[in-house]
């Protein structure tokens, strides 16, 4: 055997490890701003779920009947300090037999997070945009 020992001495290894250290702790950094924006992402897919669940309510009423539904806001039932809120305007209306009207559909829904009941700027929200015909 010859007088020498082949391997890593302790010097070795702990300058190994130093480097890596010094590698890994920026990238650490970055670790818990992706599980934030994460958590974003799924709190807009909650509220859109409530918006999409909304805008589809008032869509069936409205074509059963074109008046039978008018602005309004209300408490999401299945999310905390959830607020949905939808427009109806009209855009078009005729007087002439054979011819609907046409209503605007605005539906958002927000995490109200002052809990002011409204969707202030700033909140977390979805909005959807629609049209709806009458059937005459």
């Amino acid at each position: 055997m010859s007088g020498r020992a082949r391997g890593f001495s302790l010097i070795e290894v702990l300058v190994a490890a130093l480097i890596i250290g010094v590698a890994v702790v920026p990238l650490l950094q970055l670790l818990p701003g992706t599980f934030a924006s994460g958590q974003l992402s799924g709190d807009e897919l909650r509220l859109g779920a409530v918006a999409v669940r909304k805008t589809e309510e008032i869509i069936n009423r409205l074509r059963a009947d074109i008046t039978s539904v008018v602005s309004g806001a209300e408490v999401c039932p299945d999310l905390t300090n959830c607020w949905v809120q939808w427009t109806i305007t009209t855009e078009l209306s005729s007087g002439i037999t054979g011819v609907g009207s046409l209503r605007t559909l605005a539906t958002i829904a927000c995490q109200d997070q002052n809990t002011s009941n409204s969707c202030d700027a700033g909140e977390p929200q979805a909005r959807f945009d629609t049209k709806i015909t009458s059937r005459p």
